[in-house]
């Protein structure tokens, strides 16, 4: 007989357990830049808590070249690829615009990125009442100083969904992790930040794109030990019953399209779990952009009258306070503002006309049965989502700045308990379609990134196999 453990008193133990962190320098320079690659090797021979595998670096801009630069909300959007490899074998290859899926599904989540290292907002140099920033708050973390410690600690792909998240590295070659930085487009530059209306709008005359730089590179990561070889003997005793020990893992595919009323993308994988769709302006890469309003914040031009912004009145303060937020304060907008860069911004590709509306096509089956329009998109990806969808968004932010739609294909929360239930395409390649109807605005970017659930057999003599 057997009770709920809602009803049993119990308390497991586990003795001579220990942690402890490790700081990991990159193999050659500890400094980089945009386009360029670093590697890391994870220490070998131990037990390794890969959710706490953390990037630190100081990210500055090129203060020649930088005149009224920004860094983007959220620093993980300086990263293009995460490349994970064990022994020179590419166990995750990780997607390009790594960046792109991150910022998609903080548009339906909500960011992961913190404000003491992560710089989760951009910012400008002053504020609403008309007083400057002090440095210590503004000026180091957005323009060209000795540069501010950022930390990147969230992932995608495999070393933020690997299971066991405890992972004994012993029975693997050494493992590398290679970071790939995004190219200068993922910046933005303003005119001036002392006004809404002056940090929106691109620079005077012939200023150059901003650039930036990284320096100061080195990661960390906690190790575990356990006093006796109990563990290592079951892991030997597994491999050795059963050939291997399997390690599921996310994987995403990225397919670039110019969406002209059906974009094709194309998947053999063993289990296809989720696909994301972020659609975005044409122009979305292009450098020397100003960064983005997103609509319901303030806009306001942020001073009082002459000789008062130093002593203002209460009802100068209190109109002020009630013109910040066009949503007048509610859904979350308050007194506050928000800006993203174009690059992070996904606008619903909506032209003039008819409401435009979605269909997928998988091998010749509709998903879902009708032409959903957005309202009905938007309840699908609700319902496709690996957590709580983002509160408080409005309908104008969804179509003007967080414009990302996801279908779930696999058995809501089967990644909890690792169980691979999504679509098997191995033997006949999924080709796949996204088809709109409605008028389509100008040549419009779709981002589509097929989520697949994929394993790494370790078998004897770390012997590796990887199944897509």
């Amino acid at each position: 007989m057997s009770f709920s453990p809602q009803l049993v008193y119990f308390l497991d133990r586990l003795s001579g357990f220990s942690t402890n962190v490790f700081r990991l320098e990159p193999q050659g320079s500890p400094n980089s830049g945009p386009s360029s690659i670093t590697r890391i090797t994870l220490p070998s021979n131990a037990l390794l808590n890969t959710r706490s595998f953390k990037l630190h670096f100081l990210a500055t801009l090129d203060a020649d070249k930088s005149v009224g630069g920004r860094l983007p909300a959220d620093i993980s959007t300086l990263v293009e690829r995460v490349e994970i490899s064990a022994g020179g074998v590419q166990l995750s290859q990780g997607t390009n615009f790594y960046n792109t899926l991150v910022n998609a599904k903080a548009a339906l989540m909500g960011s992961r990125c913190d404000s003491v290292t992560g710089h989760s907002e951009m910012v400008r140099a002053n504020m609403y009442d008309g007083s400057t920033l002090a440095t210590a708050n503004g000026t180091d973390e957005v323009y060209q100083g000795p540069g501010t410690p950022h930390v990147i600690d969230k992932w995608e792909g495999f070393l933020g969904t690997c299971e066991p998240r405890i992972l004994d590295a012993s029975i693997l070659p050494d493992l590398v992790v290679s970071i790939y930085w995004a190219p200068n487009n993922v910046l933005a530059s303003c005119k001036g930040s002392t006004s809404s209306a002056l940090f929106t709008a691109v620079p005077d005359g012939d200023t150059g794109a901003a650039e930036y730089k990284i320096s100061n590179i080195h990661a960390s990561i906690e190790t575990v030990a356990l006093a006796d070889s109990v563990y290592d003997n079951m892991v030997a005793g597994m491999i050795a019953s059963k050939g291997f020990v399997e390690i599921p893992f996310k994987q995403y595919f990225a397919f670039h399209n110019t969406h002209t009323g059906s974009s094709r993308f194309t998947v053999a994988t063993q289990s296809l779990d989720r696909l994301w769709m972020a659609w975005r302006l044409s122009s979305y890469n292009t450098e020397n952009q100003a960064p983005h309003a997103v609509p319901g914040y303030s806009t306001a031009a942020g001073s009082f009258a002459a000789g008062t912004a130093t002593s203002p009145t209460d009802a100068e303060i209190n109109t002020l306070i009630g013109n910040l937020s066009d949503y007048g304060g509610v859904h979350g907008t308050g007194a506050t503002e928000k800006y993203i860069t174009e690059y992070q911004r996904f606008k619903e590709p909506n032209g003039t006309g008819a409401e435009l509306k979605y269909q997928l096509q998988l091998n010749g089956a509709m998903y879902p049965q009708y032409m959903a329009g957005t309202e009905d998109m938007y309840q699908i990806t609700k319902n496709s989502l690996p957590g709580p969808v983002k509160y408080g968004l409005t309908k104008e932010q969804l179509s003007d700045s967080y414009f990302v739609q996801c279908v779930r294909l696999n058995m809501p929360d089967s990644e909890m308990t690792r169980q691979l239930s999504g679509l098997d395409t191995r033997s006949v390649s999924l080709n796949g379609y996204v088809n709109t109807t409605g008028t389509l605005a100008s040549d419009p970017n779709l981002m589509i990134f097929a989520e697949c659930s994929s394993s790494l057999r370790v078998g004897a003599g770390r012997q590796l196999e990887i199944i897509i």
